[in-house]
């Protein structure tokens, strides 16, 4: 995919691009994403409807807002307005809100800032997995590499979470903070 690019459709090849199809193309996009930007949208239109599908699946949505007045912004400035939207002003809203790391080099968790041997025996087990990976785990992954059903690791990552030695990423992602 990232040398060659692909295509994803639940339409036939070849099926010329009609407008009827465009929410169903908008569904799929909406629910692949982490997160949906509106850049520029007028008071009706498919960005609205991609922004609209992202919210019912509680996906977060941003919007730049525009010019009062100015057509292509109205679409924008509405879902900030009603709270449908993040207001985007740099990149860093994004991160922020989506509690996602500046890339760079993350300092390593240190045991100073926890008594590792005040954990659980699942809570060790869970630190080590997650040790070894620097980019995270989902959930499902943690589970099997941690021989931790996801019942009981659920709680045992929100113990960690409260206790600040893992941090939540999108996607019921987890790693060390």
């Amino acid at each position: 995919m990232v040398a060659q690019g692909g295509l994803l459709s639940e339409l036939s090849l070849g099926t010329p691009p009609d407008a009827h199809h465009f929410p169903a193309r908008n569904r799929i996009i909406a629910g692949m994403s982490d997160v949906t930007l509106v850049i520029e949208a007028a008071k009706k239109g498919g960005a609205l409807i991609t922004a609209e599908i992202a919210n019912s699946y509680n996906r977060d949505v941003f919007a730049l807002p525009g010019d009062v007045g100015h057509h292509f912004s109205e679409g924008c400035n509405n879902l900030i307005k009603t709270n449908k939207a993040h207001l985007l002003t740099c990149i860093e809203d994004i991160e922020y809100i989506m509690n996602w790391e500046h890339q760079g080099n993350p300092a390593p968790l240190d045991d100073k800032y926890y008594d590792y041997a005040s954990l659980s025996t699942d809570e060790k087990n869970v630190v080590e997995t997650l040790r070894n990976e620097s980019d995270g785990l989902l959930i499902d992954e943690l589970s099997w590499k941690s021989q931790i059903p996801l019942n009981k690791l659920a709680s045992v990552l929100l113990n960690l979470e409260f206790s600040g030695i893992v941090k939540t990423l999108p996607g019921r992602k987890y790693k060390l903070k």
